[in-house]
């Protein structure tokens, strides 16, 4: 198994440094003779690629540049609670849990239900979402922000099962803004964009920032991000997008207030029960799209570099843990797109990442509450592990017009996930000298070292029917 994960990262960036493939063509609307163009609203999301909103066999809804700016939102709630289907519980800073299609969902099973992107790549790693991870995306300077409800096409797996939110950056070029704003609460936010555009070389620098003392006691939130873009054509046509985008966050967080109808307490609602909980995470990503033409086919190529950390009080559990959890990763997109004869489409990829990732759970005070709590939840160490996970898909899909408005699209996706798991602590269920808790064992269970591979086959059909 190891040594699958070595040949998978050889694999990449063998791919990564000798791949010259591609990006997106921006599906400009055409001007007809005599007549006033009329923009076409685009999406990035379905297929990797830019098309026509009304050519995607999907359940599609973008919130476009201009909204946004109207919007100006200081949490990316504001902004999706307008997509119907979506529904959006925004907690305390930074934090939300949302629901596309389905019950506003928690825990590990959120971030496992929908696919956070940002420029089609997703912000976390297999095994390492976290339902709050939308604040990793640059959404305050989003030329568009796409959410795909219901699962996502062949284009996308692990995560995207109940549906997609990708951020759409700006097309990078020249650019100049500064704007400061101040609100109650010692709250300010900073944003500011500088870019130029030489020709064949264009490049956009975006900055914000927040900080918000919080309505409610040590509630805090203090926010930085960086995006860099570039696009650059190469003389044999080749065009290279790319960029970086870099996030902290730093947040005191505030618990929910407890009690029969707390709710109705104007007392309590500017009080804060875990004073002592926080949130920082730090993350980066960095990427180029290739696009170029070969014969009849359109194809792109995105190696990307991902890292992410982060360290937060876990104050909604007994005895408080901190968990500390960090990753690194390193993949490559792949996919190229032809247009057939008979109004019909076929596309077909690959995508192969691979993902070194720790995790540290360590509860520094005594557990207070029942017995049965007490004796169950050990002070001290609960987890200390490491992960290699390696990630490969093969995918296609075919698109075609049945008749002047009924379109077919199928679609089916490989994937194989494997995880190589390393335990750094005590194996089984004691606390972390290996004494055993009471009432049959600790709350915490610690496998032994194990390898562990899924393979699954993900077909999709879409029908769409034009009702005029």
């Amino acid at each position: 198994m190891k040594a699958e994960g070595h040949m998978l990262r050889k694999m990449l960036v063998f791919g990564i440094t000798s791949t010259v493939v591609l990006a997106e063509l921006p599906a400009l609307a055409q001007q007809q003779s005599g007549q006033q163009a009329i923009e076409e609203i685009e999406i990035f999301a379905n297929n990797r690629r830019a098309e026509g909103l009304t050519d995607v066999n999907a359940a599609v809804s973008v919130i476009n540049e201009e909204e946004l700016d109207l919007i100006g939102h200081s949490h990316y709630q504001e902004a999706l609670t307008r997509v119907p289907g979506f529904s959006g519980n925004r907690n305390n800073g930074q934090e939300s849990l949302m629901a596309i299609r389905s019950p506003v969902l928690t825990g590990a099973g959120a971030c496992g239900a929908f696919l956070i992107a940002e420029n089609g790549i997703p912000v976390r790693s297999a095994g390492f979402c976290n339902v709050n991870e939308m604040f990793d995306t640059h959404s305050e300077y989003a030329q568009s922000i796409e959410v795909i409800r219901g699962p996502a096409s062949a284009f996308w797996g692990s995560n995207a099962l109940h549906g997609l939110v990708n951020v759409r950056l700006p097309n990078p070029g020249e650019v100049g803004e500064l704007s400061l704003e101040r609100g109650p609460r010692g709250s300010y936010r900073t944003k500011a964009a500088f870019g130029t555009d030489s020709g064949n070389f264009k490049q956009s620098l975006y900055l914000t920032g927040v900080n918000e003392e919080g309505y409610r006691d040590d509630s805090g939130v203090d926010q930085q991000k960086a995006s860099w873009l570039y696009e650059y054509t190469l003389g044999n046509g080749v065009k290279m997008e790319g960029g970086f985008t870099f996030n902290n966050l730093n947040q005191e967080t505030a618990g929910y207030v407890a009690g029969a109808k707390a709710y109705e307490d104007s007392d309590k609602r500017d009080t804060n029960p875990n004073p002592e909980a926080y949130r920082d995470s730090q993350s980066i990503r960095v990427w180029t799209r290739f696009t170029m033409e070969s014969g009849d086919w359109e194809i792109t190529a995105t190696p990307y570099f991902r890292e992410v950390n982060m360290n937060f009080v876990q104050h909604y559990l007994p005895g408080q843990p901190i968990e500390d959890t960090e990753h690194r990763s390193l993949g490559i997109q792949l996919a190229a797109y032809r247009e057939l004869n008979n109004d019909s489409s076929f596309s077909w990829g690959i995508d192969a990442e691979s993902t070194d990732g720790s995790l540290k759970e360590m509860q520094p005070n005594a557990t207070t509450g029942s017995l049965f709590v007490r004796k169950t939840i050990p002070q001290g160490m609960h987890y200390d592990y490491e992960v290699e996970i390696s990630q490969f898909a093969l995918f296609a899909n075919y698109d075609t017009a049945l008749t002047d408005r009924l379109d077919l699209s199928i679609g089916a996706r490989l994937e194989r996930i494997d995880y190589e798991y390393d335990n750094l602590m005590i194996d089984g269920r004691t606390d972390a000298q290996g004494v055993a808790c009471g009432f049959g064992g600790c709350r915490f269970s610690r496998p032994a070292d194990r390898d562990d591979d899924f393979s699954d086959v993900s077909p999709k059909i879409g029908l769409s029917y034009e009702l005029n």
